[in-house]
């Protein structure tokens, strides 16, 4: 049965498919969200543009048409005065003042007023009534510029307080050409509506406004502002001031806050014509954000959805594509298991048939030693009795006839006494024996029936438990071990004697209705010889079968074992490979404690310790060692108080018993060990003595926990134990 291979095709070709559709729920919906929104950013971009394009245009040619009106009223205001000196136009002033009227009539709708400004600022002549004579204009840049630089047409915001409040921006020319003194401006006022209300007309988006700006960055007029213009804050280190500077015309409208608002707009501009003006259009940069962060949201949450049920479908593949790998892993390990049973079955066959057939051998052997025995007593009677028959009077050739007799009697005994062992049928004295030191004891006469050449080597658990067995047969069976061994290494090597824990389970004993599964103290006997074949292993412990020569064995040392370890209730077997050696394990069953310890000191009677005024609570899980413990302690003057388990322990403690000592059990059903109820305990009241008690000593604190933290004793323990070490405790508490 090969699953394996299935296995291997399924992992390496399907699991691909969830895995791209996976990457693809992911990496699709993140190209089209980026696809998306790219493609409303450049479409949105050049909406903007196509927008602010059209805005500055339509603005531009206003302000062209504006500007060339004012400029060929300039050139009238030339004609009417360049050959008048000042004295001139002084004399002359309500002339040229009523022809100045006519001029600006005739563009009433853009001129508030035309105007001479003498060299040193001061108003000639105005047409406007509402211009005070000789009123103080010197604050007006381009009187500046045309003293200091070349001498063109300006552009300037009206001074404050003298054109009027009609008036918007400032056009001016100086009255003398390039190459001679300068004499003064030929001022033309515009008037500010006339670039406004265009300007409202034009707008095409909420909270979108126009400005007028010369090309150094001055603002001349803005749409809706009430405080005088100042120069627009561009921020000449930032993309918007560079741009400005070196673009007359933005080729798309750029983020930015000229006005120092505050709030971000488009900005974008546009000169007009050849003169140093430019247009400059502005719209909230915030509504179009949320206009594309709705586009953002909108287009993210479609892609999610695609994404989610791309995952959805990635998943569902994927879970039954495990499904269906669990349930092939699941029919390999049926397969492997039931493999295994039948394995472990023809292993329990074998072992139990091998086991019936000793155990016919040894009903056999039995009764035919039982009655072999019988004819050995009627012989060696009749020999007892001729020898008292013919007491001196016998010869010698009959008195060595008759020792002969006694003496094959003998070993006919001795044969007998294998048998009775083999059939588990010899009387035994069984007793709890220490294990290493039977071993250690019986090293000189092994050493004595091993060859020089043999190196013996024991290995011996020092915490090893007693075991149960009789000592004499023990020592003959591992004599027995022993002179196998020996024999199967004729040119010497090495033979080892280990003891340890064992644990066998019910496969290990098939075919073994003695023995129990459980706890054994293991004895192996391992050697370095030439080991045996499967077929001589399978019939090693059968009674007279041997490999050996005629003469060297008579087949009964294995079996006399495997009848000696079947009859105290304990277990053999062997292991051996050829050309590698053998091993022989005994596994004995555990004896009592209380008989193989050696006396323990001496403890404080019971007497000697008071338990008056002294409360213990007593926690005990098994009735039984609970009602004991409750009885002895009170015998000893104690106030005890029971508990079957943890929770109700710390029930009691909660509701205020009196307990001085906490005397608990460590492994306790209800999911809280002794331990977690000594560190409740201590953490509920401080104070209280805790003495735990265990049948695995020092092993449970290890496993549970709390090792070096309470005290403990060991089961079974008896009254003046305990009571000594409760007087300990409250000894300890007194003096803390």
């Amino acid at each position: 049965m090969q699953t394996r291979p299935i296995t291997t095709r399924l992992a390496l070709s399907r699991p691909a498919r969830p895995a791209v559709i996976l990457a693809a729920a992911v990496v699709l919906p993140v190209l089209l969200f980026a696809m998306l929104v790219s493609h409303d950013q450049a479409r949105r971009l050049e909406a903007l543009e196509t927008h602010a394009a059209a805005a500055t245009a339509l603005a531009r040619e206003q302000a062209l048409r504006v500007t060339e009106a004012a400029v060929h009223a300039l050139d009238h205001l030339e004609d009417a005065t360049s050959a008048l000196g000042w004295a001139q136009v002084q004399a002359r002033r309500t002339a040229l003042q009523a022809e100045l009227r006519r001029l600006e009539q005739a563009q009433s709708a853009m001129i508030a007023t035309l105007a001479l400004l003498r060299p040193d600022g001061r108003i000639a002549v105005a047409g406007s009534t509402e211009v005070a004579a000789l009123a103080d204009a010197s604050g007006l840049g381009a009187l500046r510029a045309a003293q200091e630089g070349p001498r063109r047409l300006a552009f300037d915001p009206p001074p404050p307080g003298v054109f009027g409040p009609k008036a918007g921006l400032v056009i001016s020319r100086p009255r003398a050409p390039e190459g001679r003194p300068f004499d003064g401006l030929l001022l033309a006022v515009l008037r500010a509506d006339v670039f406004e209300g265009p300007w409202r007309e034009a707008v095409m988006r909420p909270g979108a406004r126009f400005a007028l700006v010369r090309e150094d960055g001055t603002i001349l007029l803005r749409q809706g502002a009430e405080e005088t213009p100042g120069t627009l804050r561009l921020g000449l280190d930032g993309p918007l001031g560079a741009a400005f500077a070196e673009q007359p015309t933005a080729p798309r409208p750029l983020p930015g806050d000229p006005f120092g608002e505050g709030a971000l707009q488009y900005v974008a501009w546009r000169q007009v014509g050849g003169l140093p003006l430019r247009v400059v259009y502005t719209f909230p940069l915030r509504p179009e954000q949320r206009r594309a962060t709705a586009t953002m949201v909108v287009v993210g949450i479609a892609c999610g959805l695609a994404a989610l049920l791309l995952s959805l479908l990635a998943l569902g593949l994927h879970r039954r594509m495990q499904h269906d790998r669990e349930t092939l892993a699941r029919l390999e390990a049926n397969a492997a298991d039931l493999r295994a049973e039948i394995a472990r079955r023809e292993t329990a066959e074998a072992n139990l048939r091998a086991a019936q057939r000793l155990e016919g051998l040894g009903r056999l052997t039995g009764g035919v030693a039982h009655d072999f025995n019988n004819l050995l007593t009627a012989i060696l009677g009749t020999v007892r009795a001729l020898e008292r028959h013919l007491g001196p009077q016998a010869d010698e050739r009959t008195r060595r006839l008759l020792a002969a007799a006694a003496a094959a009697v003998d070993r006919g005994a001795r044969l007998n006494a294998s048998l009775l062992a083999f059939a588990r049928r010899q009387p035994l004295v069984l007793a709890s024996l220490d294990p290493n030191a039977l071993v250690r004891d019986f090293r000189p006469l092994l050493r004595r029936a091993l060859d020089e050449s043999i190196m013996l080597e024991l290995a011996l658990d020092e915490k090893l438990p007693p075991c149960q067995a009789d000592a004499a047969q023990l020592e003959a069976a591992l004599l027995n071990l022993a002179i196998n061994a020996r024999d199967a290494m004729p040119r010497g090597g090495r033979l080892r004697i280990a003891t340890r824990r064992a644990w066998l389970q019910e496969q290990a004993l098939a075919g073994n209705p003695e023995a129990q599964p459980g706890p054994y103290v293991a004895i192996e006997v391992r050697d370095t010889g030439t080991g045996m074949p499967p077929e001589v292993r399978e019939r090693a412990f059968e009674p007279f079968f041997t490999t050996k020569r005629d003469g060297q064995g008579t087949g009964l040392g294995l079996s006399q074992v495997f009848g000696f370890m079947r009859q105290i209730g304990g277990h053999v077997a062997i292991q051996s490979v050829p050309g590698r050696g053998t091993a022989v394990t005994l596994y004995l069953p555990l004896g009592s404690e209380a008989e193989a310890a050696p006396a323990r000191p001496a403890l404080v009677p019971a007497g000697a310790v008071s338990g008056s005024g002294v409360s213990v609570l007593v926690v005990e899980d098994e009735p039984t060692v609970r009602a004991v413990a409750v009885e002895m302690l009170t015998d000893a003057g104690f106030t005890v108080l029971a508990a079957p388990d943890g929770p109700t322990a710390l029930q009691l403690l909660r509701e205020g018993v009196a307990a001085d000592v906490l005397f608990s059990d460590v492994v306790m059903p209800g999911g809280m060990t002794g331990v977690d109820l000594a560190r409740e305990a201590r953490r509920l009241r401080p104070e209280i003595g805790v003495l735990l008690a265990s049948g695995y000593a020092a092993e449970a604190l290890a496993k549970h926990g709390g090792a070096g933290e309470f005290d403990l004793i060991g089961k079974p323990y008896d009254l003046d134990a305990v009571v000594a070490r409760i007087g300990a405790l409250c000894r300890r508490q007194a003096a803390a």
